[in-house]
């Protein structure tokens, strides 16, 4: 009778630890390295404020965090380093993952642990992170893209060494950039497409979720991904405040996304006119449609590379929209810089009807559209508008 008894209290034990345990998360940290005193902070990785859930400091190599989070979300975490000796980038360490209610542990190397600014050459390591099955599945498909977005950086950074730092962008740089950016595009679309795989299998996931919110960047999503990405998570999501932002956002790509026809609007012109969009694309051939800043430095540096477009591809148009706020601003760097195609600008700036309508968040932002409006290319700047400019009109060569 005593045996049953005694059962029984440890399987009551047992529930309660459980019951305690999902009340929240508790995250049990261990750092190696010059730590003693070091800050720690947690917070939600989507809070713009940036509000601290908790925070310890680092005693004999350990600290804790405790919490609770109404469903696994990434967490961003930060570790001030007390050594005085290091850099303030050096000082600041940061990784985020995700976080639910559970026994969690976090177990790093301050030497090797990323940190929150980019430093060049710094080898680092990923923490180790036990008790969240949401992170585990983050990790197991990063670890599946790894060696593609591996190659996909060091593709990148190649093509950009060859073609941004010539003095003179000849022929024959121009075709080895083009060929890189071949590569390029078809491990973008290994890349698109395994995170498209993902979000099927694991439409209940956040991290689905948080994949989903990743391709809203992308520049090679067709109208039919962003329908078929807010089918396969609607029902998992539907009336949640994240799933109502990717739509939001999502329904915004849709209209820049390929296949659309690019939406009209009106736009001012140099001598204080307001003319539509649709109105001012060519009505045989194809278009760049380029959203542009006067303060904006990749955008200026592209024009002398438009200038040369121009000369080469003599049917081929170039809208640019200024998104300046300042009409004198854009004025001065027309005058300064003396394109020879057609200038519009959004009366209202970056977050006017550039962002709501078109989707800007930053410039340039490039889109390559056909004689009906229809957009065959998004991100067609650099390599990308020489490469399809040599495809659209190959029999100018």
């Amino acid at each position: 009778m005593k045996k049953y008894l005694f059962l029984a209290v440890m399987a009551l034990l047992a529930v309660a630890c459980k019951q305690k345990a999902s009340d929240g998360f508790v995250i049990d940290g261990k750092l190696t390295g010059n730590v003693e005193n070091a800050v720690v902070k947690i917070f939600d990785a989507a809070d713009p404020t940036m509000t601290v859930v908790d925070s310890a400091v680092v005693k004999e190599g350990k600290f804790q965090l405790k919490g609770k989070v109404d469903e696994p979300t990434m967490f961003q975490l930060t570790i001030d380093l007390p050594d005085a000796s290091l850099s303030e980038q050096e000082r600041t360490l940061a990784y985020a993952f995700y976080v639910e209610n559970a026994p969690m542990t976090f177990t790093a190397d301050a030497a090797t642990m990323p940190t929150l600014f980019y430093i060049p050459d710094r080898k680092t390591v990923n923490p180790v992170i036990t008790g969240s099955p949401t992170q585990e599945l983050n990790e197991k498909f990063n670890a599946q893209m790894a060696d593609k977005e591996n190659r996909l950086s060091e593709l990148s950074e190649k093509q950009a060494s060859v073609y941004y730092s010539a003095e003179e962008r000849t022929d024959s740089i121009i075709a080895e950039a083009v060929r890189m950016e071949s590569e390029i595009e078809a491990l973008r679309k290994e890349c698109n497409d395994a995170r498209l795989d993902f979000i099927r299998k694991n439409a209940a996931s956040i991290v689905a979720l948080d994949q989903a919110g990743i391709l809203v960047y992308a520049d090679e999503l067709t109208t039919t991904d962003v329908d078929e990405i807010l089918k396969v998570l609607e029902p998992s999501w539907k009336g949640k405040a994240r799933y109502d932002l990717l739509v939001q956002q999502m329904t915004t790509k849709k209209n820049m996304a390929l296949g659309s026809v690019i939406p009209d609007a009106d736009f001012s012109t140099t001598d204080g006119k307001t003319v539509k969009l649709h109105d001012v694309l060519p009505k045989e051939g194809y278009a760049l449609v380029e959203f542009w800043a006067s303060w904006c430095s990749p955008c200026r540096a592209e024009i002398p590379h438009l200038k040369q477009i121009v000369s080469k591809y003599p049917a081929f148009h170039i809208i640019s929209i200024s998104v300046d706020d300042d009409d004198a601003a854009w004025k001065k760097a027309l005058d300064q810089d003396k394109p020879s195609w057609t200038q519009l600008r959004c009366p209202d700036g970056i977050q006017g009807m550039a962002n709501k309508v078109y989707g800007i968040m930053g410039v340039p932002a490039c889109f390559l559209v056909d004689s009906e409006g229809k957009i065959v290319r998004v991100g067609a700047r650099g390599p990308v508008l020489d490469m399809m400019l040599s495809q659209l009109y190959a029999s100018n060569k």
